[in-house]
């Protein structure tokens, strides 16, 4: 009885491995690659310009961000020391700046290249 579930087993295993390569070689034919499509992206250098600086802007404005959260746990954790108050309003008031500066960059890209793109 042993040698026949043995048996069994060993035969199960040849055919599924045999079954598993023949897959591949059946698929081979299905994967069809045209050298003239290779579906990437094709950016003229203005796009390219646009992209760049809109990635700056979004990561000037998450620093600007994460800066205004920095002031208000300075100003949480002052404690009432009035040097410590104006240090985090001076991280408040440099992150606000930032954020007012990227976001007047990411509104004149959108309008230059709405106008002239």
């Amino acid at each position: 009885m042993k040698i026949i579930k043995k048996k069994n087993f060993l035969t199960s295993v040849l055919l599924l491995t045999l079954f598993a390569f023949l897959a591949g070689v059946v698929f081979v034919e299905a994967a069809v690659w045209d050298p003239a499509n290779t579906n990437l992206p094709t950016n003229t250098i203005q796009q390219i310009i646009v992209n760049a600086i809109n990635w700056l802007t979004g990561i000037v404005a998450t620093v600007s961000v994460i800066v205004i959260l920095i002031g208000g746990v300075y100003w949480i954790t002052a404690g009432g020391d009035e040097e410590r108050v104006k240090s985090s309003r001076r991280w408040m008031v440099g992150g606000i700046g930032g954020l007012i500066i990227a976001l007047a960059a990411w509104a004149i890209v959108k309008v230059v290249t709405e106008k002239f793109f």
